[in-house]
């Protein structure tokens, strides 16, 4: 429990501070330097990328209920919906659901903050489950694993799961520099604000799972994975993988 409060907390400081930034990592966009509306299509991007596998996997889906795992601000929300008659989104910060329902108010979008599982949404409920750029971000593989038993519980029979993680991260970055300065500078009594705006400073985490563990994981869950992609989500230092698993 305490390590999700923990990075509950992470989350709600940057979905104060820089929250589109801290969705979308782009450096030329940090301090609040995202355009809205070219955020925004960034998600039509990506929605039409996972579309375009499914369609080669003959698996496409038009209907019913999505969850967009760790939704952040909404960025997926209106590109989701020209492809299902619902859309969901779940995130752990309410700092940044609040955006996500004001960017998003003009949709038939609802969205619901998770804890450390998804005991707010009943058995075999929806029919697609994304989750890109979040599932990284846990704090340990653990967390990982039991949020996918999640997804396993909450999708429809014959339902699909497509997710990113990585899958190997270089020494350098599992040092974590830029994290562990951030920490110690906390305990000395700085600010988030302070560390962010003034020194960049940031407790962003960055986990990984090998693919072949996590191949085996989600056939002894139950799941059949249809394929799996590389993907750049990480940049091109980090060897990254989009999952696509049918229940």
């Amino acid at each position: 429990m305490e390590k999700i409060e923990s990075h509950k907390q992470n989350w709600e400081k940057l979905g104060e501070m820089d929250p589109l930034w801290a969705v979308l990592s782009d450096n030329s966009k940090r301090f609040n330097n995202w355009n809205l509306e070219e955020f925004l299509q960034t998600g039509e991007v990506e929605v039409e990328n996972v579309y375009s596998v499914m369609r080669e996997l003959n698996v496409g889906l038009n209907k019913g209920e999505v969850l967009d795992f760790g939704c952040g601000v909404g960025r997926l929300a209106r590109h989701f919906l020209k492809h299902f008659d619902k859309y969901n989104g779940c995130d752990i910060s309410k700092n940044m659901l609040e955006r996500a329902k004001k960017i998003n108010q003009d949709l038939s979008a609802e969205f619901f903050e998770n804890g450390e599982d998804l005991k707010i949404f009943k058995d075999q409920k929806f029919d697609f489950i994304y989750s890109g750029i979040v599932l990284q971000h846990l704090p340990d593989k653990e967390m990982v694993k039991k949020y996918i038993l999640e997804f396993y519980r909450v999708l429809k029979n014959d339902g699909l799961l497509v997710f990113q993680l990585p899958s190997k991260i270089p020494w350098r970055f599992r040092l974590q520099p830029v994290r562990k300065v951030y920490l110690f500078l906390k305990l000395l009594g700085l600010s988030d604000k302070f560390l962010y705006k003034q020194l960049g400073l940031y407790p962003i985490k960055m986990s990984a799972i090998e693919e072949e563990d996590m191949k085996n994981f989600l056939i002894k869950v139950g799941f059949k994975v249809l394929t799996i992609k590389d993907d750049s989500y990480c940049g091109p230092s980090v060897e990254s993988r989009t999952y696509y698993c049918q229940k």
